[in-house]
């Protein structure tokens, strides 16, 4: 089964169907093939989609959107949200294996992107990737017996990972972060 890891970057937490809710500002994802080769994406939405004003500038500061490329006079990467939701549906075609950070937040967001765009059905039975999301956080709670509240870095220096390696909060680092996390998890797991 193929693996997409995914990470989003968003404006703000607010469940995203609720007036002001959160919008997709970056997205990455890694797909690995059964094979083991792995395709890398990173797409921002463009900033005339985005509703700026609802956002919140913690969101903003976090997952730092001042480098948001169209900001630094960059166009590449930069693409609406409907073609960004068009690559999920393309990434998706064979229900891949989901794995993320907080993939529940994420899934929702690209689910909700997609049926947005009119490329889902709003009463859809079923997700378009294999519905057993994993995230990488509770197993390193589990494997680490640390409080729930611990620090990412610490968890996953239990298991060999050095997350000050990564550029956290940018959604393509993020993504080699949770890959290299699961990686390291399936390894210790034996």
């Amino acid at each position: 089964m193929p693996i997409l890891f995914v990470d989003l970057e968003t404006t703000s937490v607010r469940e995203p169907w609720l007036p002001g809710g959160r919008q997709i500002w970056q997205l990455a994802v890694i797909r690995r093939e059964d094979d083991g080769r792995e395709t890398a994406y990173n797409r921002f939405v463009r900033l005339e989609e985005l509703d700026l004003a609802s956002a919140t500038e913690q969101a903003l500061e976090i997952s730092r959107f001042h480098r948001h490329p169209a900001l630094n006079g960059v166009a590449q990467q930069v693409c609406s949200g409907r073609e960004i939701a068009e690559l999920m549906v393309e990434l998706t075609v064979d229900q891949p294996l989901w794995v993320g950070a907080a993939p529940w937040m994420d899934a929702t967001d690209v689910l909700y992107l997609m049926q947005l765009n009119g490329l889902v059905a709003a009463d859809a039975a079923d997700v378009p990737w294999d519905f057993r999301l994993v995230c990488v956080i509770s197993q390193l709670l589990g494997r680490t017996n640390l409080p729930p509240t611990a620090d990412v870095g610490e968890m996953s220096a239990a298991v060999g990972v050095d997350q000050s390696a990564y550029a956290i909060h940018d959604a393509l680092a993020d993504t080699y972060f949770v890959r290299d996390v699961f990686d390291a998890l399936r390894v210790t797991a034996g």
